[in-house]
């Protein structure tokens, strides 16, 4: 819960009254009125994070759409670029420097991997490892869409678009399951870490028996003690209710959403005919001996 929601809940009285000043306390102690805490709650992101849910969700289903149809090593950094800047612009840069540096780090390995020739470690090297380079800006999509959307406001997105409860309860569970996992995983590796077991990739090659061990049973434990908690949470927060779903924000398709519509589809229009052109055959990571 927000600091905003914080006060709200502690004024007296309840939601909806508020609590009342006291001349004598500090200006800086002081609890913010009901409307300054509902401005605060009802402030929309900044940059691309305040786009609209739905049109968030179709740039990641639009991006994985290109990156299945294209085949060249061109579109992809495009596709790569343009999921940064969107990301960067939208309170994501180092979520998008990150997975640059993964693309490049990942380029490397299989260029590495096609110089030295071992036999049967490169081409499956090289056939995972390209795979993994066309989703790389899905992925990069994909976290930065679960990080800047809230739950309840993608469920009443998807509801005032008549979305069945099949797609829409099954979508906010897993935006919040899998970020626990990730939280989850990384307790486990600190508790490691603290009993003297070595995590890095370097213990899982000397020791991927006991890792599995260590790691993936805590995990696999914690996996169906999540479900357990998010299944009570999403319920004790109204998932189940029939009526129509209100939000703190105000969620609505605006003029901004249009504009990103507008250039996501000039921009796919591109990357098809770049993909189609002889530049799109061109090999930038291509290692040549």
């Amino acid at each position: 819960m927000s600091d905003a929601a914080e006060a709200l809940c502690a004024a007296p009285g309840g939601v909806g009254e508020a609590a009342p000043r006291s001349a004598a306390a500090p200006a800086g102690n002081a609890v913010p009125r009901v409307d300054e805490v509902r401005a605060r709650l009802d402030r929309p992101p900044r940059g691309t994070a305040s786009l609209d849910p739905r049109v968030k969700l179709a740039l990641v289903v639009g991006t994985s759409t290109l990156c299945l149809v294209s085949g060249g090593e061109v579109t992809v950094l495009a596709l790569l670029a343009a999921a940064a800047v969107l990301a960067s612009t939208g309170s994501g840069a180092r979520m998008a420097v990150r997975f640059v540096a993964g693309y490049l780090a990942l380029n490397a390995v299989i260029a590495l991997t096609g110089l030295l020739h071992v036999p049967g470690l490169s081409a499956i090297v090289v056939v995972l490892g390209f795979t993994l380079l066309k989703f790389v800006p899905v992925f990069l999509l994909a976290c930065w869409f679960v990080g800047s959307t809230r739950t309840g406001e993608l469920i009443a997105a998807l509801e005032r678009m008549r979305a069945p409860r099949a797609v829409t309860i099954p979508l906010a569970v897993t935006m919040r399951y899998l970020p626990t996992l990730g939280l989850e995983f990384g307790r486990i590796r600190d508790t490691m870490r603290m009993r003297g077991i070595d995590c890095s990739v370097a213990g899982i090659v000397r020791r991927p028996v006991a890792l599995l061990e260590y790691v993936m049973v805590p995990l696999l434990m914690r996996c169906v003690k999540v479900a357990d908690e998010l299944a009570a949470a999403a319920v004790s927060r109204g998932i189940e209710h029939e009526g129509v779903r209100s939000c703190v924000r105000d969620v609505r398709l605006r003029a901004r959403d249009g504009v990103a519509i507008a250039l996501f589809s000039l921009f796919a229009v591109a990357i098809v005919a770049i993909d189609q052109s002889a530049l799109g055959n061109v090999a930038v990571w291509e290692v040549r001996i």
